[in-house]
């Protein structure tokens, strides 16, 4: 199966999707935030990176910058609970993550199996493409282009 960073501040956060990943067969590593992100990026070949948007210090969008620069070809899933950036802005984090790379959002809160939907999305070359938003409760799931 796939390799995989996931990189969240939130140590019980990104411990459920370390643990719903490895439950589908898939390898790893955990950073617990956008700082601890870049000696991984920079040193182990990963299929999909997920990312936190919302992390002190060096956020999401910073983090995805980072890898479109070190592995441009990795797929990268942008994450978020949250929904807009700025008070004067009408333009979403997950926007923003796309904007500068991601392939896939995610919005917090979102089930396990649209986790693993996801992931499996975006590492398995012989999937067609799935629809643009996911029809079960919790989060949804846009492909991004």
């Amino acid at each position: 199966m796939a390799r995989i960073l996931v990189v969240d501040d939130d140590a019980l956060v990104a411990q459920t999707i370390r643990h719903t990943l490895v439950t589908g067969g898939h390898t790893v590593i955990v950073a617990d935030g956008g700082a601890a992100a870049l000696p991984s990026i920079e040193t182990f070949a990963f299929d999909l990176v997920f990312i936190d948007i919302i992390m002190p210090g060096t956020n999401g969008l910073d983090v995805i910058k980072m890898v479109r620069a070190n592995a441009p070809d990795v797929p990268i899933i942008a994450m978020s609970g949250y929904a807009f950036h700025g008070s004067s802005s009408d333009r979403d984090y997950l926007t923003l993550a796309r904007e500068l790379g991601a392939d896939l959002c995610l919005q917090k809160p979102f089930k396990p199996r649209e986790l693993l939907a996801a992931a499996e999305l975006l590492t398995d070359d012989d999937n067609e493409p799935a629809p643009a938003e996911s029809a079960t409760g919790g989060g949804t799931t846009q492909r991004m282009h």
